[in-house]
């Protein structure tokens, strides 16, 4: 497999790792080469410029799985490689490298003993050694007052330098407490190291057409590098949506992750589909989103989980051992529970969003009336989830409860059809007013998940709906010629994977396998074309808002090898 990839769409990074190196417009010193750490809000470590005589140089990057190679203008040739998991390797021959840190309140550098460099991201719980192995390090870190009333570093930028005309090479460490000088390997063992073992990631994966293997390939190589090791609050090896922007796990994009990883790598998988109900609390309630060192449990998500289970149970059953049909049955019981016992209005069967974030679908039209809001969506995932934990109970030998999943899962489905289907359409119901909310929005069509739940004329009036959102593209989210449509405007137009794959199986249950056939068709062009970004727009399939962002991926890969 040879992969090669553009940096300032997909950054470079490795599986485990919390570095990641990527060019991006936002950074706090301009737009350039950023050297990030992804613990808490994933901060810029450092800008990175060649530069000759003191003159930054612009170059042309260059990446694979193991190496980033700059090529400056004017000649030269700089290297980056990762050794283990928590230090950037890098050197440089025929030109200098300059490294310059943003400034921050309380962000000091000062030299360690034996010649290399601390620089303390105090804000961020981070600090980070850089020590130079051949050639020159020089650093400016004028000590004075910044912003304050105590003394501190008032910038921080070091500069690598050859030694005569041979190279410079270096190491930057990330530690938290105390840098202890760790082995340092030649640089090309280390780039092999990786691209070994990036080699055995790749084998096994999902097998798809002709036309999407350099796609697919890209896509293994967004999840493999978005993975960071266990750390703070990530009890597991957890995929991050993204190492470019949104650098969190999220309750309900994990799921995503797990599916397409269910043949490839079960454990991988199953650690994605676990990750969240480590931190579930004791109401059942899990976090919205974390990562190391951030946790919020202040909105919901939508259970798609038991949806998300069921297909990879269909997948490879024989990952579903005891221990974890176990694990599976406690996080989903004590989710759903919190759903139905906490979310729901007194005397109601359905549960309600108090927010757009809770939906998933952040600025949905279906939540511009207000809320707390009863939406269609929910409880279409949630008979999902109660069906699911009925089928886990009869596996795991409790009958009693089984009987009781169903019963709850034929109530939501009736009171999902008697109280928000409406002549042919489905709506929100505004709760405690009972006020009816119609919108133009592709989440009143999601109950199409439900497929062969759902009566005949229902999924006759969701697919003609269904129609009306589809463009070349796929499935915009909000109906191309609604007053409310908004190019890139999140979940007020583009097209989204999650979006997608749920209908696309929901249409597959019916049997309207041509339109299934084709949204999946436009989807994987889109990508294949653009990347895997967050999302997408519906009328020209350009990428919207992150540009590597792994659930785009993983279904990319799962419609790719699976439906098409």
């Amino acid at each position: 497999m040879s992969l090669q990839f553009d940096i300032t769409k997909c950054p470079f990074s490795r599986f485990g790792s919390y570095f990641s190196l990527s060019i991006i417009d936002w950074g706090e010193l301009g737009k350039g080469l950023y050297l990030h750490t992804h613990h808490g809000k994933s901060p810029r470590a450092f800008r990175i410029d060649p530069v000759r005589d003191g003159e930054v140089l612009e170059f042309e990057a260059h990446a694979t799985a193991s190496r980033l190679t700059l090529k400056p203008s004017g000649g030269g040739e700089v290297e980056f490689a990762f050794s283990g998991k928590g230090t950037v390797r890098v050197r440089g021959r025929g030109v200098s490298l300059r490294l310059e840190m943003p400034k921050e309140r309380w962000t000091t550098a000062c030299e360690l003993p034996g010649g290399a460099w601390g620089f303390n991201m105090s804000h961020h719980g981070v600090q980070l050694a850089l020590e130079a192995l051949q050639g020159k390090l020089n650093v400016d870190a004028p000590w004075g007052h910044y912003k304050g009333f105590c003394r501190e570093s008032c910038r921080m930028a070091a500069t690598l330098d050859p030694a005569g005309d041979a190279e410079f090479e270096a190491a930057i460490d990330e530690f938290t407490t105390t840098w202890i000088r760790r082995d340092r390997p030649a640089f090309d063992a280390c780039r092999e190291e990786v691209a070994q073992e990036y080699a055995r990631w790749t084998k096994g994966l999902p097998e798809v057409p002709p036309q999407y293997v350099s796609a697919r390939d890209l896509a293994a190589y967004v999840n493999w590098s978005a993975t960071v090791d266990p750390a703070g609050y990530l009890t597991r090896r957890t995929m991050l949506m993204s190492k470019m922007g949104m650098c969190n796990v999220y309750h309900w994009d994990h799921a995503f992750n797990a599916m397409a990883h269910c043949r490839h790598d079960p454990d991988l998988a199953w650690d994605q589909f676990m990750v969240m109900s480590d931190r579930q609390d004791g109401y059942g309630k899990c976090p919205s989103s974390m990562n190391d060192r951030e946790i919020r449990y202040t909105f919901s998500n939508p259970p798609v989980q038991g949806w998300a289970f069921r297909r990879m149970w269909d997948e490879n059953p024989g990952m579903m051992t005891p221990e974890r049909m176990f694990e599976a049955y406690e996080y989903l019981s004590k989710w759903s529970g919190w759903l139905c016992n906490h979310w729901t209005w007194p005397g109601d069967v359905l549960p309600y969003y108090t927010h757009g974030f809770d939906s998933g679908w952040d600025n949905s039209t279906i939540f511009d009336e207000g809320v707390p809001v009863v939406t269609p969506d929910l409880a279409a995932y949630l008979v999902l989830q109660l069906e699911v934990l009925a089928d886990i109970a009869h596996a795991i030998d409790k009958q009693a409860d089984a009987a009781v999943w169903r019963q709850r899962r034929d109530g939501m489905l009736g009171a999902l059809i008697e109280t928000l289907w409406k002549e042919d359409r489905f709506v929100g119901m505004r709760r405690p007013s009972g006020k009816i909310v119609e919108c133009e929005s592709l989440i009143t069509c999601m109950p199409m998940v439900l497929g062969r739940r759902l009566p005949e004329n229902i999924r006759t009036a969701l697919v003609a709906r269904i129609r009306e959102h589809l463009t070349p593209w796929g499935l915009a989210t909000e109906k191309p010629g609604s007053s409310q449509y908004a190019e890139n405007g999140y979940w007020r137009g583009p097209i989204w994977a999650p979006s997608t794959m749920l209908i696309v199986t929901g249409l597959l249950d019916i049997g309207e396998d041509e339109l299934a056939k084709t949204i999946v068709r436009a989807f994987c062009r889109m990508c294949v074309e653009n990347g895997f970004h967050e999302n997408f727009d519906a009328k020209t399939g350009a990428g919207c808002c992150d540009t590597a962002y792994t659930w785009t991926s993983s279904v990319f890969m799962i419609l790719a090898s699976r439906y098409c």
